[in-house]
């Protein structure tokens, strides 16, 4: 998957720039999801969470709801909320229904990672 320099550059690239960033490792939390998960704070304090997919297949409801389990699940780990979450899609095709309840839900989605 994705390291940590790779996925803080391309947020830079976004006007993101983070002072403090590391990697979460989803064993702690009992997860098996092929997912890379960074937490980051930004300039202003802000905690961000960035959520990096390398799947294939479609992304669905199913798989975004999986996601915001993984979320809760880390919030729990961590002790604090984040106020900016992203999900970056590297070569998968995502449901416009689970694009709409991402942006509902307060999501950035990038696709356009290469």
């Amino acid at each position: 998957m994705a390291d940590l320099k790779y996925i803080v550059e391309f947020m830079s690239s976004k006007g993101k720039i983070f002072k403090s960033s590391q990697k979460i490792d989803l064993n702690l939390l009992q997860s098996r999801k092929k997912l890379d998960v960074f937490i980051c704070v930004d300039l202003k304090g802000f905690y961000n969470i960035i959520f990096h997919t390398n799947q294939k297949s479609r992304i669905t409801l199913a798989s975004i709801d999986s996601i915001f389990e993984l979320e809760n699940k880390i919030i729990a780990h961590q002790k604090h909320n984040n106020k900016f979450k992203y999900l970056l899609i590297s070569q998968a095709a995502l449901c416009s229904k689970a694009k709409d309840i991402l942006k509902q839900r307060g999501w950035r989605v990038y696709n356009d990672l290469v």
